[in-house]
């Protein structure tokens, strides 16, 4: 019995697949703990706050191309589903992904090619980890009706209302832009009509493109522009 087991974690802890088991052992422990009631599940979805810290103007001390990558970031962070199911569920299928690419793809491909050394080990870590994100994409891409709620601010009762821009600026290019609920305010992915918008402003919301999923927008004259 204890040769099995001594070879299994021979198998388990080399080269790439050495990232992938340590996960996957955290995993199983977390587990048994949340089954004894130890630790909470944790099946409700993350709060994220829409609102800087008070006090400090990022727009200051980073360059307006950080609003481009920002939005970059976020709508891939999205496109993988994470944070729009619960981490647990996430996290499970991501470690199923990796060990089980890591594992595979090592004893029955890499280990001939290979050596078991830190950097094609990292390296090939590396790409199972991008496989991974692409499979827990498609596990969890069906899970998103039972975690995402119906949204009670959509298209059809936000036409007419008004948004304040977030981003530095807002341009027919890109944008986001805050708007008030009576909870958290949404962030909504916006547009103008050619006009720059600075941050801070005020915008009417005038059409929606269901395609893109983006918001059209004009500004709304101040006092001083009338």
């Amino acid at each position: 019995m204890s040769e099995i087991m001594a070879d299994l974690a021979s198998r388990m802890f080399v080269g790439p697949v050495w990232p992938a088991s340590i996960l996957a052992v955290i995993l199983v422990i977390y587990t048994i703990l949340g089954l004894f009631g130890l630790l909470d599940f944790g099946f409700d979805l993350p709060e994220v706050d829409a609102n800087p810290s008070a006090g400090t103007d990022l727009t200051q001390i980073i360059p307006l191309e950080w609003d481009f990558i920002h939005g970059i970031g976020g709508s891939t962070i999205r496109w993988t589903n994470f944070g729009r199911v619960p981490i647990i569920v996430w996290g499970g299928a991501f470690t199923v992904a990796f060990w089980g690419l890591s594992y595979g793809l090592w004893h029955q491909y890499d280990i001939n090619r290979y050596s078991a050394e830190w950097l094609p080990s990292s390296m090939l870590a590396l790409r199972n980890m991008v496989l991974a994100i692409g499979i827990t994409k498609v596990i969890t891409q069906p899970l998103l009706n039972y975690f995402i709620p119906t949204p009670r601010y959509d298209q059809a009762n936000l036409l007419g209302e008004t948004c304040e821009i977030s981003t530095s600026q807002a341009d027919g290019e890109f944008g986001q832009a805050e708007y008030q609920t009576e909870a958290a305010p949404l962030l909504l992915n916006i547009r103008t009509d050619g006009t720059v918008i600075p941050k801070g402003s005020r915008a009417m919301i005038v059409d929606f493109d269901p395609k893109k999923r983006i918001f059209i927008v004009t500004p709304i004259p101040t006092e001083h522009d009338s």
